[in-house]
Formats: C-alpha cells, structure tokens, sequence
C-alpha cells in the first residue's frame, strides 16, 4: 500500500492472529521510527526498543493486563506479536519529548499499514507497566530513559479495509 491509501487505510487493531512479524518488516518498520522527524537535537535523548515474540512479550503482555470494572481481565495489547517503546531522557520544561514519542510512533503505525500489518497506538496500559520495575528491565532501557508511548504491531484478525465517511469524524474548519 502506498501513498494516500495508507491514510485511509490506518485504523486501530484490537485483535491480532497469533502470527508473527517477519524480521524484514520489523527493520522496515524500525527504519521509519528511525526516520521520524525529531525536535532539534533530541536524536541522542530519544531510544526505540522493540519486543519481538517470546518470554519477554509475554512478561511485558502480563505486565500491562488490565482488570476491568466487572473484574475481567483485557490484554491491552490485543494479541499482538510485537511492540515497539519510545523512551526519552533529559525531559524539557516543555515536554516536547512526547511529541518526539508521537511522531516516532506516528511513522510506526503509518509503516506497518504500509505493510498490510495492524497496528494500535498504547498508552493507558504504560502506566501499570512503569510501576513493575521487573518488567521495565526486561526492556533493556538505557539508565536515565522513560518510557513516552509504544505501538503493537501484528497481523490484524480481519484485513485492513479503507475507512469510510472519515471527513465528519472530527470537528474542524478552514479559515480564509
């Protein structure tokens, strides 16, 4: 897919098939986090980590579980094979680090639709993670760093299909 269909193509994936992400689209999509436009000099206070299948995924996967108000448990990463984190150091007094996380994370999502792979933006479950230091060191993360945001990636349970009727989705105006 390319061009303009990716955008109309690109839609949160909250089932995944259990397959697994080949090793050449991971460095695709790690090509694009790593081609993400950055605020000015925060290439060397910016670091991308990705989890590919296995022990750790499903550590990090038990890490992030959710228990909903009926008592439920939700996997908030939707049984997705691969995740991507954003971690950032030296937080400015302006935070611009997670616009930093945002567009880098913004070229993941796009990178993977690109590939006719899902994708879902993580944010909510990041917070329960950071406070499992177990877990948060399995990630390997340069000392000093914070995990910003992260991106699953995998292969959607049902195909990627165009969205439809987008225009009205958000409010918005054009001022002359």
């Amino acid at each position: 897919m390319k061009g303009e269909d990716i955008f109309k193509y690109r839609k949160t994936v909250r089932q995944y098939l259990p397959d697994v992400v080949s090793d050449e689209d991971v460095e695709k999509i790690l090509d694009a986090a790593l081609a993400a436009p950055l605020a000015a000099g925060d290439d060397k206070t910016t670091h991308i980590t990705v989890v590919k299948p296995g022990e750790i995924m499903e550590k990090i996967r038990a890490a992030c579980q959710l228990t909903r108000k009926n008592g439920e448990k939700m996997d908030p990463l939707y049984g997705a094979s691969t995740m991507f984190f954003v971690s950032s150091t030296d937080l400015s007094e302006d935070c611009i680090e997670f616009c930093n996380a945002g567009c880098v994370i913004e070229n993941i999502l796009l990178q993977a639709t690109a590939l006719d792979l899902g994708s879902t933006y993580i944010w909510g479950c990041l917070k329960k993670l950071k406070k499992n230091p177990e877990a948060v060191a399995l990630l390997n993360i340069p000392e000093g760093y914070e995990i910003m945001s992260a991106a699953v990636v995998g292969y959607p349970a049902e195909p990627l299909s165009e969205r439809v009727g987008d225009r009205e989705r958000i409010s918005h105006n054009i001022i002359k």
